[in-house]
C-alpha cells in the first residue's frame, strides 16, 4: 500500500475526478486540458494501482464501478482537505493562521497589552495563540529552546541572534495604603518617595526593576530606605499589610484596588515592555501581532 501511494499524483487524481463527474472521457479530458489517449492512460494507471476497474465503459455510456464509487467519495474528501490545507498554509504565510506561542512576563500580563491580545485573537481566529508565563530573565532560554515564538518582556541583556522592539512605555507610580497620610496627594516627587520605607525589588528575580529604580535614585541623588526586597505581585501584598510603600509600573494599578492607592511620581523613568524573537525566524503571525501591539500602544 505504501508503495502504491508513491505512484499516486495530483494529475492522476484530477483525471479520475473529472471522469467521475463528467462520465464522459472526451469531456473529462478537455476539462483537464489533455487529449483523450494520454487521459485514458492516466485512468488505466490508476486502475492498475487500485487493482480493479473504476469505470464500466460501453460505446454509449461510462459509469462508475463499485470500486469507482468508493474512490470518487474519497477523492472528493481529499480535494476538500487539500483545499483546506492550501488555504491554511497561505494564511500562515500571511500571518493570518497557524500556531503562535507567546511568552508573557508577569507584569506584562497586567498591562493594557492583554486587551490588545484579546482583540488580536478575535481578529485572527485561525491563529492558534498560546500564552506561556515566565520571568523576563527566563525568556531568552525559552526563545532559544523553541518553547515560544515571541516574548513580551521587560528589557534584559540578551545574546546575539535575538531582535527586540519596544512595544509599550508606561510611567512608574508610588503605591501606598489608602490610610497613609499622603494618600490624598495628587502627585509625589521621587525625592519625597525616598523618605518613605520602601519595598524594593529582588536583584535575581526582578533585575530590570531593581536596575531601573537604582538609575532613578542615582539621577536625583536620593538614598532610599529599602526595608525589604520582593517580587511582583508579592510586593503589593507587603504594601497592603503596612510594611512600606513601593514604586511600581502603572499597569499594576489594574491588578489591585482598595486598600491601595497609586500616585503619579514626578522625575521617574518610565518602564518599557519589549517584544523579542529570534532574528530572521518565527511565524509571520508574530510579525502581525507585533504590528498590532505597537499600533495599540500609540
Amino acid at each position: 500500500m505504501k508503495n502504491d501511494i508513491k505512484f499516486l499524483d495530483a494529475r492522476m487524481l484530477a483525471c479520475f475526478s473529472a471522469a467521475a463527474e463528467e462520465l464522459h472521457f472526451g469531456r473529462a479530458a478537455a476539462r483537464v486540458f489533455m487529449s483523450q489517449p494520454p487521459f485514458s492512460q492516466q485512468i488505466k494507471r490508476l486502475e492498475n494501482i487500485v487493482g480493479a476497474p473504476l469505470f464500466e465503459r460501453t460505446t454509449r455510456t461510462v459509469r462508475l464501478t463499485p470500486a469507482g464509487v468508493v474512490m470518487a467519495r474519497h477523492a472528493d474528501d481529499l480535494a476538500v482537505r487539500t483545499a483546506s490545507m492550501l488555504r491554511a498554509a497561505r494564511r500562515a504565510a500571511l500571518g493570518e493562521g497557524g500556531p503562535l506561542r507567546v511568552g508573557l512576563a508577569p507584569t506584562v500580563a497586567y498591562s493594557p497589552l492583554a486587551e490588545t491580545l484579546y482583540r488580536y485573537r478575535s481578529a485572527h481566529p485561525d491563529v492558534e495563540l498560546d500564552l506561556f508565563e515566565g520571568n523576563s530573565n527566563q525568556m531568552e532560554a525559552m526563545l532559544r529552546g523553541r518553547q515560544i515564538d515571541l516574548a513580551l518582556m521587560r528589557p534584559m541583556p540578551l545574546g546575539e541572534g535575538i531582535e527586540t522592539v519596544e512595544i509599550l512605555s508606561e510611567p512608574m507610580m508610588l503605591v501606598l495604603r489608602q490610610d497613609h497620610p499622603w494618600a490624598a496627594r495628587r502627585r509625589i516627587s521621587l525625592a519625597q518617595a525616598c523618605t518613605l520605607p520602601l519595598i524594593g525589588y529582588s536583584p535575581l528575580a526582578s533585575p530590570y526593576f531593581r536596575q531601573l529604580l537604582d538609575r532613578m535614585f542615582s539621577r536625583v541623588g536620593a538614598h532610599p530606605i529599602i526595608v525589604r526586597e520582593s517580587v511582583i505581585p508579592t510586593l503589593l501584598t507587603l504594601v497592603e499589610v503596612g510594611m512600606g510603600a513601593a514604586i511600581v509600573p502603572k499597569s499594576l494599578s489594574r491588578m489591585r484596588g482598595e486598600p491601595l492607592v497609586f500616585l503619579p511620581l514626578r522625575d521617574a523613568e518610565p518602564a518599557c515592555i519589549l517584544a523579542a524573537q529570534l532574528s530572521g525566524e518565527g511565524p509571520a503571525a508574530a510579525r502581525s501581532l507585533i504590528a498590532q501591539l505597537r499600533g495599540a500602544a500609540r
